[in-house]
């Protein structure tokens, strides 16, 4: 009998143009999401944007930049530069583009299918800082062929000097959508916003200090990128009145005090105790630094990033900004020396945000000195810039201390004087990229092979286009 039912109504299908869709619908289980508000999806791409900050590949650019040591494990191989396929595997799936990336683009679609602009405009700003990010580690990178789901699943390499110019095109289109509705809080913003609470004045001069950030990257390429620079930095976010308040525009985000809510570096630090340390040559440095009791302690043996509840950013509950106001004063000091201008103040500023950052109560000397250009030729003044920010950027903004070096060749550090060559790393310098992972290897080996070619091979020791 059932079989006579089904058959009457495919007959009568072919009659009836909606059948189909009726169908269909007999299929949908009403007690199964099938879209997910955008309320809901914000806060995920926003907590996976802040947690890669801590992730794999920024604590290797920790390591390799000699501010962390591997004493055990994987660790003792990243800090002799031997830096496979495998490192940053699950930080390019999990994190990246199956990850924040991923939830980005399907913010960023069903945001425009239903006229919600805030939240189209907040997911491109943090797909822009993604790639920025990616880029500055990997160089070409998928991106006008990705996030087709199975309809490509390998996807071409765009050129990192596209991935750049795509950053500041989503940049922009991000602050013209989230300013649609006018400032304050936005229009229809229904919730979600973990950063701002859907202020989106915020959003766009936080998006702002970003494109500075950006600009920045390639000043090698584009000299003219420090002037632009600028230009952006006069409408980011600032300190509350002074800078000796608390910063109220930064774009931070709270981990939780839960092991499954908690910043991932505190996170490492439980999972794999004992394997990372904070380096003896940085704790040299910092030896009169007053924020070096807030970075890490001396057990008598080594010296310890984590297991201390005076380490800012060892805390499962750390405060992590998206773009600091550390970096934008940095950022504004760096500008403002290529530009032939005096850098002493904005310097001082961005020496003491560190210092209230961290929780330091008295640095005026150490700042007063630090920022004192005095006698200093327009090379030493920027070996200045990047040797405070070195310091100041420590335990939250490892890609960006990562990036400065290679961009300046500051600050001067000591390399390992062992022998560090290999067949990743030829020439055994220190780092310039990470290898594409793995999977990308086996999956999508043709355009993997096809972006080596173009970046000399891609090892490590490869210097990528916005660096050279």
């Amino acid at each position: 009998m059932k079989y006579k039912i089904f058959a009457v109504l495919a007959v009568l299908c072919l009659g009836f143009s909606s059948c189909e869709q009726n169908l269909e619908e007999l299929n949908v289980d009403p007690n199964s999401l099938r879209e997910v508000p955008l309320e809901l999806q914000l806060p995920e791409a926003i907590t996976q944007a802040v947690f890669n900050a801590g992730s794999n590949p920024n604590r290797i650019a920790g390591i390799v930049m000699q501010q962390m040591r591997g004493v055990d494990a994987q660790q003792v191989d990243y800090t002799r530069y031997v830096i496979g396929e495998d490192a940053v595997n699950n930080f390019w799936n999990t994190g990246l583009y199956a990850g924040v990336l991923r939830s980005c683009d399907v913010i960023i679609n069903q945001a425009t299918e239903e006229e919600a602009p805030f939240y189209s405009g907040a997911a491109k700003i943090l797909m822009a800082n993604q790639l920025g990010i990616a880029t500055s580690m990997f160089g070409d990178l998928p991106y006008n062929e990705a996030f087709q789901g199975a309809d490509n699943l390998m996807p071409g390499y765009d050129s990192q000097e596209a991935i750049y110019g795509i950053v500041q095109t989503l940049l922009d289109e991000g602050i013209a959508e989230i300013t649609t509705e006018g400032g304050g809080a936005a229009a229809g913003y229904l919730g979600g916003d973990l950063i701002y609470d859907g202020n989106s004045d915020r959003w766009a001069a936080m998006a702002r200090g970003l494109k500075a950030r950006y600009l920045m990257h390639i000043y090698n390429r584009n000299s003219g990128a420090a002037g632009d620079a600028l230009a952006q930095l006069e409408n980011t976010f600032v300190a509350a009145e002074s800078m000796d308040n608390d910063v109220l525009d930064q774009p931070n985000f709270t981990f939780g005090t839960s092991e499954t809510q908690n910043w991932a570096m505190a996170k490492f630090g439980l999972d794999r105790p004992s394997t990372l340390m904070f380096h003896e040559q940085f704790a040299a440095m910092l030896e009169t630094d007053p924020r070096l009791p807030f970075y890490a302690f001396f057990d008598g043996t080594l010296w310890q990033y984590f297991g201390d509840a005076g380490l800012t950013w060892a805390q499962n509950d750390a405060t992590i900004p998206l773009i600091s106001l550390v970096e934008v004063k940095f950022l504004e000091a760096e500008a403002t020396a290529r530009t032939g201008g005096d850098a002493s103040e904005a310097l001082s500023e961005a020496i003491q945000a560190s210092m209230n950052l961290v929780g330091v109560t008295d640095a005026g000397d150490y700042v007063a000195t630090a920022s004192d250009l005095t006698g200093l030729s327009d090379e030493g003044v920027i070996e200045r810039i990047m040797t405070e920010a070195y310091k100041a950027y420590y335990g939250f903004n490892f890609h960006e201390t990562w990036t400065n070096y290679r961009r300046t060749g500051y600050p001067n550090i000591t390399e390992p004087t062992e022998d560090l060559t290999s067949g990743l790393n030829p020439s055994g310098t220190l780092p310039e990229r990470f290898l594409y992972p793995e999977s990308e290897s086996q999956t999508n080996s043709a355009n993997v092979e096809a972006a080596r070619g173009r970046q000399g091979g891609a090892l490590l020791d490869a210097t990528l286009w916005a660096f050279e």
